[in-house]
């Protein structure tokens, strides 16, 4: 179990014995032990995670990461204004505010639903 932010996240087992095995590594040296982030997968550059090429290598392994990082994505576009997170990520505003709409509910055809209900009792 992965628990981020006080919320456990049930894990598959072949992912859970990968990130096991990656916290039970011994501490970095060298650079990284001064890098002020911890990141889950390091890259080869200080202060870097790994590229998304070698995070590619996932799928090797069965772990699926397009719905991660989509998953990522609206997550963040929940929380952040396109203006802050196309410049953060990367994103042109347009790309960030298509997240923006991705994440935000829309209520309208959960209204018409209820409303076609009611009128057909």
């Amino acid at each position: 179990m992965l628990v981020l932010d006080h919320t456990p996240i049930q894990l598959p087992e072949l992912l859970a014995r990968l990130l096991a095995d990656l916290a039970d590594q011994a501490p970095p040296s060298g650079w990284a032990a001064n890098s002020p982030r911890r990141w889950l997968f390091p890259g080869i550059r200080p202060g870097q995670h790994l590229s998304s090429n070698a995070l590619r290598r996932l799928a090797a392994h069965h772990i699926p990461i397009r719905p991660a990082r989509a998953t990522a994505l609206i997550q963040l576009a929940e929380d952040l204004p396109p203006a802050v997170l196309a410049p953060m990520l990367g994103l042109h505003v347009i790309t960030a505010q298509q997240w923006r709409r991705r994440a935000s509910t829309d209520w309208t055809a959960y209204l018409e639903a209820r409303r076609s209900s009611s009128r057909a009792t």
